[in-house]
């Protein structure tokens, strides 16, 4: 019985050794082998997500500096304008106008810049900035800006009423015709401009002489003024 019981007692340390070892095996392949293919893998992985959200930074363009142009007009009724943004670490400034350089300025101190620049040309001009180092080395250029230089006054041509007409009704059409994309107002009040230029709108009248004035205007600040006057008498 005792033969049998210290047999049992050496299967069981047996298996326990054998356990161990194997144990000891693992736990040395988990920090050699194992810790390496999880790395691997997860480094894989991360460069998939990473290949399709980000885009690689270069010194010169996204790190190094900033300009922005944060005021510009979209039209205008000058040949000069004046465009203003921020900057950061450049120190020179070029501008250009339709792809010619038309001023050229330095930096000491500020971040931010105002600068006068022309001349453009009737219709529409493309106008950037680039900015760069004192040294040269690193530079980085603006978006392209489309502005459009309109210096003649709009078209504005009133058909109905005749100036210094008379009427005996206490309303009139006041029919016209404009450019395209024109605002019209009749006596400070917004009116509606169909797509081929033409407009009207009805005016109350009060009883004896009325001034009617139409402004057209652009979206560059040209404006076209007509003045008339319509009395109006009641019928007795």
């Amino acid at each position: 019985m005792r033969r049998l019981d210290f047999q049992g007692k050496r299967d069981i340390k047996s298996t326990v050794f054998i356990f161990l070892g194997i144990l000891v095996v693992l736990i040395y392949f988990i920090f050699t082998v194992g810790f390496k293919i999880i790395l691997n893998g997860s480094v894989y992985i991360a460069n998939l997500f990473s290949k399709d959200s980000t885009t690689p930074l270069t010194k010169s363009e996204d790190i190094y500096g900033l300009i922005n142009i944060d005021n510009i007009p979209v039209a205008t009724n000058s040949a000069r304008i004046v465009v203003s943004g921020s900057v950061l670490n450049f120190s020179n400034l070029k501008f250009y106008i339709n792809g010619e350089k038309v001023e050229e300025t330095d930096l000491i101190s500020s971040d931010s810049f105002t600068q006068e620049i022309g001349d453009l040309e009737k219709g529409s001009n493309e106008v950037f900035i680039k900015a760069s180092t004192k040294d040269g080395k690193n530079s980085k250029k603006t978006t392209i800006f489309k502005v459009t230089f309109i210096d003649e006054k709009p078209l504005l041509e009133i058909s109905d009423p005749q100036d210094k007409s008379t009427t005996s009704k206490n309303e009139i059409q006041i029919s016209g015709k404009t450019n395209k994309e024109i605002f019209v107002k009749v006596n400070d009040l917004p009116i509606v401009v169909d797509a081929n230029g033409n407009f009207h709108t009805s005016v109350r009248l009060k009883e004896g002489e009325n001034t009617i004035v139409v402004v057209a205007a652009d979206i560059a600040g040209n404006l076209e003024e007509k003045t008339f006057t319509v009395t109006y008498q009641k019928e007795e």
